[in-house]
């Protein structure tokens, strides 16, 4: 396996609970293609940000992590940290779930940027100040100097959401995760980062792996989706294809909650969970099967690939 497609095989997660160990991410086997939006959505705790930490090992030493992730060759699963440091920033990127938390409120913005910059070894000196200013500028900031002598906790979210992407940016990389880019931004900040995404695919990178729960946001950007529902990959399909016919009945039932649908929440769990899917005991279409037996995945359509029976 090589190339620039991030390659996910097997991959389960597991962190230590109570008793035993508590499964986030189930089995998963994914490719995300290099040269296009790839949006992770569903519902909070779902699974998504844990299967996109793991393809850069930021979980953490408690996190046990089984499968392979392959990325130009090189099982990031498997690679030393000497390796993962080379990648992490310099070919894929991230830009963290809360920016207010991932900025340094001691430090000057411009600096923070800078020393990425060095970190990097890509631009030093009045060079890189400049290519700072230029990334800020590009990014929709008017006033970049200011900015960069302004600290975070000056900045409104939407700012320093701008900020953090700029600094995804500073390593050149040809991947950028962006983990829940939109959470807890009010309609205009959403809009903003936005086009600040939509500037960052178009100009700036190949690829793109968006983690969110705000569906509007990943039917603007993505090209594929993929839909997770407690650690399982439900339904994989084309970004306008799953939009306009969503298969699976977790993902009819997202969007039944959204606004423009009259906001249908998906049920509370009616029924015992069962052995088989996931779904099964919150599911309005189950059947006694569902719930002895786990489906596997189904292909109704050309690059449509569901997990329930009803496809079976």
């Amino acid at each position: 396996m090589g190339g620039e497609d991030i390659q996910i095989r097997h991959l389960t997660v597991k962190f230590p609970a109570r008793e035993g160990w508590s499964v986030a991410v189930d089995d998963i086997s994914l490719d995300l293609p290099s040269g296009q939006i790839t949006g992770l959505v569903g519902e909070s705790g779902s699974g998504k940000s844990v299967l996109g930490m793991s393809i850069l090992q930021l979980l953490g030493a408690s996190a046990k992590v089984e499968g392979e992730c392959w990325y130009e060759g090189k099982n990031l699963y498997r690679a030393k940290e000497k390796e993962l440091e080379k990648i992490r920033g310099g070919q894929i990127a991230l830009i963290p779930q809360n920016p207010n938390q991932s900025l340094n409120p001691t430090m000057r913005l411009g600096r923070q940027l800078r020393e990425v910059l060095r970190l990097h070894g890509n631009r030093t000196g009045e060079q890189g100040r400049q290519y700072v200013l230029d990334l800020l500028r590009e990014l929709g900031m008017d006033r970049p100097e200011q900015i960069g002598r302004s600290y975070s906790f000056e900045m409104s979210g939407g700012m320093n959401q701008r900020v953090v992407s700029a600094m995804g940016l500073c390593g050149e990389p040809q991947w950028m995760i962006a983990d829940e880019p939109t959470k807890g931004l009010d309609a205009v900040l959403r809009r903003q980062v936005y086009h600040v995404l939509k500037e960052i695919s178009e100009n700036r990178i190949r690829s793109m792996l968006l983690i969110t729960h705000d569906l509007q946001l990943a039917w603007k950007l993505c090209g594929r989706i993929c839909v997770l529902y407690s650690g399982v990959l439900v339904e994989q399909g084309g970004g306008s294809e799953l939009f306009r016919n969503p298969l699976h009945p977790y993902t009819r039932g997202l969007f039944e909650s959204l606004p423009a649908k009259g906001m249908h929440p998906i049920p509370a769990p009616v029924r015992e969970k069962g052995e088989g899917c996931m779904f099964y005991n919150r599911c309005p279409l189950a059947k006694e099967r569902c719930g002895r037996e786990r489906p596997g995945e189904y292909q109704p359509e050309q690059g449509r690939i569901v997990r329930c029976f009803l496809y079976a």
